[in-house]
């Protein structure tokens, strides 16, 4: 099985495995867990394990390299010769995991050289989920637990469960501006840039949503913005980046105004600024120190 000549299968793989994983998850969450501290001080638990355990066998089968948060990465010289390669988070919002508030996702993109072409994030304790692929469209799927049965029980195809789902078209926004934000994200930094972005007079109003979920509130149009000036991954933001994509958004580095691209010799994402529409983003490029 080659992804040229049969993405589609692909696809279906990435949602099987975002699902299992999501019930490997919850298997944890329903119960009694310790919390571990990884080498940089973040935390970890047996659902990161089991969840990122279960994601490297399903995905397996496609013969792509996965570069996944808890699994060794490949040397950077080996990297770069890479057409197709996933890029996984087990557990994205640890934190919100182990406080227990819903708001943790699965996150698995396929990245085509450095651009995210294909997206799904999953919400195994909220029951929904999205999927985003360029050229076709961005999708949020209702019912984690009905499309599990639909996979489990029928010859369902991907395009067949596109259609089951309901796509997003969020379009430029209108009125006051709306950001997507983490409740413990807020810090100095993220504050010069609203600052530099809307001046003193506009004040944007948050929203507040842990996770990669944040992408989820771009792409059905709740939000308008989600920026970041800290400590962030690939892996944290690839799927939702697809997402963004696939529903007629974008992402830019700060201060510079370029794309974001993938598979970088540091894994450590620069600052950046998402956008729920093209036209959001374009009017707001002047605004970027360049």
């Amino acid at each position: 099985m080659t992804f040229s000549s049969q993405p589609n299968k692909f696809y279906l793989l990435a949602l099987k495995a975002a699902l299992a994983a999501g019930r490997e998850i919850m298997q944890v969450y329903d119960g009694n867990f310790s919390v571990d501290e990884k080498q940089d001080g973040s935390p970890i638990t047996e659902a990161d394990r089991r969840a990122n355990d279960c994601i490297m066998q399903t995905l397996a089968p496609s013969g792509l390299p996965i570069i996944s948060e808890e699994h060794p990465i490949d040397t950077y010289s080996r990297r770069t010769h890479w057409e197709y390669f996933w890029l996984v988070d087990p557990l994205d919002g640890t934190k919100e995991f182990v406080n227990r508030n819903g708001e943790f996702t699965v996150n698995i993109a396929l990245v085509h050289r450095q651009t995210p072409a294909f997206g799904i994030l999953t919400a195994p304790a909220l029951n929904l989920g999205y999927i985003g692929l360029q050229g076709t469209g961005a999708y949020k799927i209702e019912n984690l637990e009905n499309l599990s049965d639909l996979i489990t029980h029928s010859d369902n195809s991907f395009g067949q469960l596109l259609k089951l789902l309901t796509p997003l078209h969020p379009g430029q926004s209108s009125g006051p501006p709306v950001l997507a934000s983490s409740r413990s994200h807020i810090n100095p930094e993220n504050r010069n840039m609203i600052h530099a972005l809307w001046g003193s007079e506009v004040q944007p109003e948050m929203l507040y949503k842990g996770s990669a979920l944040k992408f989820g509130l771009l792409a059905e149009g709740k939000a308008h913005y989600y920026l970041r000036n800290d400590k962030i991954w690939e892996w944290d933001t690839a799927a939702g980046h697809a997402l963004l994509l696939a529903a007629g958004g974008d992402l830019l580095c700060w201060p510079s105004a370029t794309p974001l691209v993938y598979n970088k010799e540091s894994m450590r994402n620069p600052a950046f600024v998402a956008c729920a529409s093209k036209l959001d983003s374009d009017l707001l490029k002047p605004k970027f120190p360049l």
